[in-house]
């Protein structure tokens, strides 16, 4: 093989296993921080905590805002545990609908599924009790520093 060959082969393969490497450092990334939102907006104030830093109220808006950001914060909870519900109740009759037409085997692997899907769900619910509300005192909540 001669030497020019065999450097653009070289060159060749690091490229495409840079490209790789960036496809996958890249979509776990985007997988982390994702999961880090989502987990975030399902505390209880995770809605509250990013808006503040969002909006950097003073310390006479904040007075007046707060108790805004909280009856919210406590709705937009609720309204998505109400829908994980929903979705667990669609799921339900999705797999109730598609039992006479699948093998054991297949259902079992419906039912990993399902009860992984649960179990997220009971391990954000409990989270979320442990946590509870963080109340900041004084304190600017999630704002700046000035």
């Amino acid at each position: 093989m001669q030497l020019r060959t065999k450097n653009t082969l070289i060159i060749i393969g690091t490229l495409l296993m840079g490209i790789l490497i960036g496809f996958l450092v890249s979509g776990r990334l985007t997988k982390m921080r994702m999961e880090s939102m989502r987990q975030n907006f399902m505390q209880g104030n995770g809605m509250e905590r990013h808006l503040m830093r969002v909006l950097d109220p003073s310390e006479e808006q904040l007075l007046d805002v707060a108790p805004i950001f909280d009856k919210y914060s406590e709705i937009m909870r609720n309204q998505m545990f109400d829908h994980q519900i929903e979705r667990e109740k669609v799921f339900e009759d999705f797999q109730n609908e598609l039992r006479p037409y699948l093998n054991q085997q297949q259902m079992d692997r419906l039912q990993n599924i399902k009860g992984e899907h649960n179990r997220r769900f009971q391990n954000m619910q409990h989270n979320n009790m442990q946590k509870g509300r963080q109340n900041f005192g004084g304190q600017k909540r999630g704002g700046r520093n000035k």
